[in-house]
C-alpha cells in the first residue's frame, strides 16, 4: 500500500522568543510568529501556578483575535521563576538580570511553565 504523504505541520506561535522559535524548529514544525502584548501583572493573591497558566491563555486569546485566517491552531506558553513564592518577572536592565541571578544562585527555585494550544473553538 503506497503511503500517504504527510503535510508538514503549521502553527502560530504567540511568542517573540527565539528559544520557543527554535524547538519548534528542531521538531520540524512550520509556524508564523504572532507577537502578543498582554498586561502581564500578576493579579492580588494569585499563586504563581495560576498566573502562569493565566498569562499562556491569555497570550493564546489575544493571537486568536490578531489572526484574520484561522488555518492554523495557536501554540501559547508562558515560564515564570518562583523564588520563595515570589514570582521573579522579568529583569528591566542588565543590573536588574545580575541581581536576579545573585538570588538564584544556590537558592532552590521553582521554574513554571504553561502551554496552551487553541483553535478557539473551545
Amino acid at each position: 500500500m503506497p503511503q500517504k504523504e504527510k503535510k508538514p505541520v503549521f502553527i502560530y506561535l504567540a511568542s517573540g522568543s527565539p528559544r520557543r522559535q527554535t524547538l519548534l524548529e528542531q521538531i520540524g514544525v512550520t509556524f508564523e510568529v504572532c507577537v502578543t502584548d498582554i498586561d502581564e501583572s500578576q493579579d492580588t493573591n494569585e499563586s504563581p501556578l495560576d498566573y502562569v497558566q493565566r498569562m499562556a491563555s491569555e497570550k493564546a486569546a489575544a493571537a486568536l483575535e490578531l489572526i484574520a485566517d484561522r488555518r492554523a491552531p495557536v501554540l501559547a506558553a508562558d515560564t515564570t521563576v518562583v523564588l520563595e513564592g515570589e514570582i521573579m518577572g522579568k529583569p528591566v536592565d542588565e543590573a536588574d538580570a545580575r541581581h536576579m541571578l545573585q538570588r538564584l544562585s544556590g537558592a532552590a527555585h521553582e521554574v513554571l511553565t504553561a502551554v496552551v494550544v487553541t483553535d478557539g473553538q473551545q
